[in-house]
């Protein structure tokens, strides 16, 4: 096709026009059976953009006139109520009065901010001639504020390239002079709501674009979706009974009033497929049954399984897959949930959501609902979740499929249950389960009843110190994205202050299907505390039982100047610098720490590494500082030793520098 510059004739060309599309009041189109289209006349129905013909029949092969497509693009842009004013003007000797997308024709054409028509060469409008693609396309860039200018002079190929890289043309593959159908045009108004012209999707006039939600279900005037792992409730403008976009990660549109205009899904910038909760779950080691549903029947996807890049080898029977189109990657999650089932929304016979261990409520994907449906609340099943934490079907608890659920508990005693790369924290309201012991530990989690869940703390699969500059724990490698919990704290590897974690301070250690760790949880660290003695004495305790005896009492300056006296048996000496924990109103662990003498300035790496007798020393930014000289703490950790200068002794533990003593 030849390759115009733009003109009058382009401008006359820009005279697009578009008209209701028909669609059903609140039911999936009867011929629409393609699942993309289904998904795209919804959002465009919920929001006005196509209306019903009567007959319920969307006709998804029809071709588009220039017409609908003006009426389209105005009820887009949140202007479609204006109409009527322009419905008596007369522009274009083809668009009178009396023809029913006069008013839609006419305002778009009068449309200054941003300039969307002009006419045609001969005056006229055409308004029942078949639009084209690059009719439409420029149209749609101009809707968003693209110009001429932007597109590089060349119509149609500036303004075509344009929605290619902006992703306003994803799904749709056509030349200019080609004719678009309706299921193409209902594609390319989602790409334009869901991408806009920074990617932060398009905005209609009257409208507000609200919190990333994933959409659970579509009821009469209510829709219902999650956010930020919670379940809303909105009211509807127009009402839907559809599931066409039950399971779909998107944002929801909102009128002035707070009510929900239409539910914009994300969409993937190259195919335009909707990134949807659905999922499968694998009959077998090293299956793709059922994936090529999910993404389309590409086979180029990227694997990830709990978080780590993985590949189809490493998938595992029971494993429950998602699909991401935006990123073309796939996401496997092997976890599973003994579980009391204790209620649900809106009914056992097809769940939204279900709650268990204690009042933890978890949504349900659409797909996931036929399994839920053969158990009842009073019963225990065992679930099987996404990487995000949704159920995706239920099962009995056999050996195939038993629960294999871990978590996390915090200093504080909450427990976090471990979900693909994700963390999600349980309710527990009521039960109180026994936390003395669990504190900073991996645990297993399962319930049986109403009133209990069980947490059992979980060790092993370590051999070796943990290297933290190598990546290495032994001799194998960790994950990109292993996951370290201190103290129950999620933590980055480059977090961690120690060169060398030993083997006695991690308490478990997991291997993935590739061969490398990818779970890591530390113990004591976190609650061990550093300081001076600054005195051993002892006092006298008067028990009735054993008589009167001597208790050993420790004095501790833990960096403030106000030492701390507490009873504890440990052997030191007052003046050491000392490693030590506190448990009820003693001291404990109480040790001293390792001494590198006589360090000069040289020895050091900038201001957060020591180099002494071969081995690498990690420095941290708050580290005490002693002065030897006045007797004092000083403040500005590692800077003000590094300032103060002289000689420096360094007191260590674990490969950590926890106290320089300066002097001059």
């Amino acid at each position: 096709m030849k390759k115009r510059v733009f003109s009058l004739l382009l401008a006359l060309v820009l005279t697009l026009s578009a008209a209701a599309i028909p669609a059903s009041a609140a039911e999936s189109f009867s011929d629409v059976t393609d699942k993309k289209t289904a998904q795209n006349v919804e959002v465009l129905r919920l929001l006005g953009v196509i209306e019903g013909n009567g007959a319920g029949q969307f006709n998804p092969s029809g071709l588009l006139t220039r017409a609908e497509f003006c009426k389209m693009v105005v009820v887009l842009m949140g202007k479609g109520s204006d109409a009527m004013r322009y419905k008596t003007v007369t522009i274009f000797p083809d668009v009178r009065a009396t023809h029913w997308a006069a008013g839609y024709i006419n305002l778009a054409v009068r449309q200054s901010e941003p300039k969307l028509l002009a006419g045609l060469p001969d005056g006229t409008f055409q308004p029942d001639s078949y639009i084209t693609y690059g009719q439409a396309v420029t149209i749609l860039m101009r809707v968003l504020g693209f110009a001429d200018k932007d597109s590089g002079g060349i119509w149609p190929d500036g303004y075509i390239n344009l929605a290619k890289s902006t992703g306003v043309s994803a799904g749709v593959n056509l030349t200019g002079s080609a004719n678009i159908t309706r299921a193409q045009a209902a594609q390319l108004f989602v790409n334009v709501l869901s991408t806009g012209k920074d990617g932060k999707g398009y905005t209609p006039a009257g409208c507000k674009i609200g919190s990333e939600a994933t959409l659970i279900s579509l009821s009469a005037n209510t829709i219902r979706v999650n956010v930020d792992g919670k379940s809303e409730k909105f009211d509807l403008v127009r009402p839907s009974s559809s599931s066409a976009l039950n399971g779909l990660k998107g944002h929801l549109l909102t009128n002035d009033d707070g009510k929900v205009m239409t539910f914009v899904p994300k969409t993937s910038s190259t195919t335009g497929a909707a990134v949807s909760n659905a999922a499968v779950i694998l009959p077998a080691d090293k299956s793709t049954s059922g994936i090529s549903a999910l993404t389309d029947g590409r086979t180029d996807y990227t694997v990830y399984r709990n978080g780590v890049l993985s590949s189809v080898s490493a998938l595992r029977k029971n494993d429950v897959v998602t699909y991401d189109a935006v990123s073309n990657t796939v996401y496997a999650c092997d976890t599973r949930v003994t579980v009391y089932y204790e209620s649900c929304e809106p009914s056992p016979s097809a769940p939204v959501s279900i709650k268990v261990l204690g009042g933890t409520q978890f949504e349900v994907l659409p797909t996931a609902q036929q399994s839920l449906s053969k158990f009842k609340p009073g019963k225990t099943m065992t679930i099987l979740l996404t990487s995000d934490g949704t159920v995706a079907g239920a099962v009995e608890n056999d050996y195939s499929a038993r629960g294999n659920a871990i978590g996390i508990v915090d200093s504080d005693g909450n427990v976090k249950l471990l979900c693909g790369s994700t963390t999600i924290d349980l309710v527990l309201d009521g039960i109180k389960p026994d936390m003395t012991n669990l504190k900073g530990k991996l645990v297993s989690i399962s319930s049986s009843s109403k009133t209990s869940v069980g947490l059992y703390a979980k060790t092993g699969g370590v051999s070796g110190d943990l290297n933290v500059r190598e990546g290495t724990l032994g001799s194998k490698k960790l994950a990109s994205s292993v996951m370290i919990f201190d103290k129950g704290e999620l933590k980055n590897l480059s977090d961690l202050t120690e060169t060398t974690v030993p083997q006695s301070r991690i308490s478990y250690a997991r291997t993935n299907a590739s061969g490398e760790i990818d779970l890591i949880v530390l113990i004591g660290t976190g609650d061990e505390l550093y300081g001076r003695v600054t005195g051993v004495g002892k006092r006298t305790v008067h028990d009735a039982t054993f008589g009167d005896y001597e208790q050993q009492q420790i004095a501790i300056d833990s960096g403030d100047g106000k030492p701390v006296t507490k009873d504890s048996s440990y052997s030191v000496r007052s003046g050491d610098f000392v490693s030590y924990k506190i448990v009820n109103d003693s001291y404990t662990n109480v040790a001293a720490l390792d001494k590198l003498g006589d360090v000069s300035s040289s020895a050091w790496i900038g201001k957060t590494a020591v180099n002494y007798g071969g081995r690498t020393y990690t420095v941290p930014s708050d580290v005490l500082c002693w002065n030897r000289d006045g007797g004092s703490w000083l403040d500005g950790g590692a800077e003000a030793a590094l300032a103060y200068g002289g000689t420096m002794n360094l007191y260590v533990r674990d490969g950590v520098v926890r106290v320089i003593e300066v002097r001059s």
